[in-house]
């Protein structure tokens, strides 16, 4: 152990007369470890339902979709094999959608036609039915979202009528396109935006009400790796041609995860706080112990040591109250979220939450973020009353003594 740290570690250690500098020192290791605590415990939870707002997101749709120009994709089925033979494409599946209305009550919609035995490999729409099954969305058969299902009242059976864009010529001139349906399933993904507006239907009867013939608007593909989905998308285009375009899950839905970043972000900033008070709890610390040590600190210097050792104890005294509340706040921070995350102590309503418990994810990326940046305050908080013990005359120290 060098000079500067056997001097500051002592002096840490040590029974003073002021026992409220003794006081101070452990309100400021008990500050940072209140804020790093918090910081993680925060961040655990932001993490945690990033990830479930993902998870949901990709249970709804795939993680890449290849587009093909304004006529469509008419070639989807072939095309389809083709993708299905890329690297890392775990399956894909023609999709028809076009915004629609449900003619009773003008309600719009998003109508997606899909092949009931090809989503079932891209998504987990299967999964998030509640009642009926995906098999039974044939012929005439629709399937629609449960916040749906409850505004208008329908339920398996029921017939509903919808109302395409397209129209076609009729004994009055252009007439809209309308189908009728019936209820075969309700699903739930938990997301108001898609319970409430997106609806399934068979493959051909959404061409036939979007009105440009057997064409395929979309094929969505799941990938085996999600971080690698925008890679998975360029081979794709390289083998399908360049006439067609991708956009992976991170494009697609960049609004709500850039919402979340900012939330996150300010999350943060405002926890931080905490620590940035236990910083000025060591400058007061240390402002004290200064003022109690100065005959020892002129005694070390007529002793042969120097402005910048003595600089250094003051600062090391900083740093290791930063890094012992620092590490008991990281312990306390992720036990804190573990047991919460395990025994789901956190319990929501799931009819208004759409979950049942506040999930917590600690990620080590952020507490190596969080620890450096406790360091650092708490180092920066060093730097005056290190300054003021560097600036001491000894003579003056010990002209009273």
């Amino acid at each position: 152990m060098n000079f500067e740290l056997l001097v500051a570690s002592r002096y840490l250690r040590a029974k003073r007369k002021q026992t409220v500098i003794s006081m101070i020192t452990f309100i400021a290791i008990l500050g940072v470890s209140a804020g790093v605590a918090a910081l993680v415990v925060a961040m655990a939870v932001s993490e945690g339902q990033r990830e479930d707002i993902r998870d949901r997101l990709l249970g709804a749709q795939a993680h890449l979709t290849i587009t093909g120009g304004p006529g469509g994709i008419s070639n989807y089925l072939e095309l389809t094999k083709e993708i299905e033979q890329v690297e890392g494409v775990v399956g894909a599946a023609p999709h028809s959608e076009e915004g629609m209305v449900i003619s009773s009550t003008f309600e719009p919609v998003l109508v997606k036609g899909i092949f009931p035995e090809l989503e079932a490999q891209v998504s987990q729409l299967k999964k998030n039915i509640v009642r009926g099954q995906l098999t039974d969305l044939t012929g005439n058969s629709i399937m629609i979202g449960k916040e749906l299902a409850d505004k208008l009242g329908l339920g398996i059976g029921d017939e509903v009528f919808v109302m395409s864009r397209a129209s076609t010529a009729g004994p009055a001139g252009p007439e809209r396109l309308e189908l009728g349906f019936v209820v075969a399933a309700i699903y739930s993904i938990g997301l108001f935006e898609y319970d409430s507006h997106l609806v399934y239907v068979p493959f051909e009867k959404a061409a036939t009400l979007v009105g440009a013939g057997p064409v395929a608007t979309s094929i969505e593909v799941k990938v085996r790796d999600i971080d690698r989905s925008a890679e998975v998308g360029e081979a794709i285009v390289r083998r399908i041609g360049s006439d067609y375009d991708f956009a992976d899950w991170k494009v697609t839905h960049r609004t709500i995860f850039q919402a979340l970043k900012l939330e996150r972000l300010g999350m943060a900033i405002a926890i931080s706080l905490i620590v940035f008070v236990a910083a000025l709890n060591i400058v007061a610390m240390l402002t004290m112990m200064v003022l109690e040590k100065s005959r020892n600190i002129a005694m070390l210097i007529a002793m042969g040591a120097t402005f910048g050792q003595i600089r250094k104890i003051f600062m090391l005294q900083g740093v290791i109250i930063g890094v012992i509340g620092t590490a008991i706040g990281l312990v306390l921070g992720h036990a804190i979220s573990y047991f919460a995350d395990r025994y789901h102590l956190i319990q929501l309503t799931p009819d208004v939450y759409s979950i049942s418990y506040l999930p917590f994810h600690a990620v080590f990326s952020d507490s190596v973020l969080i620890a450096a940046g406790a360091i650092l305050i708490s180092f920066l908080a060093t730097l005056y009353p290190s300054a003021a013990a560097a600036r001491l005359e000894p003579v003056e120290a010990l002209r009273y003594e």
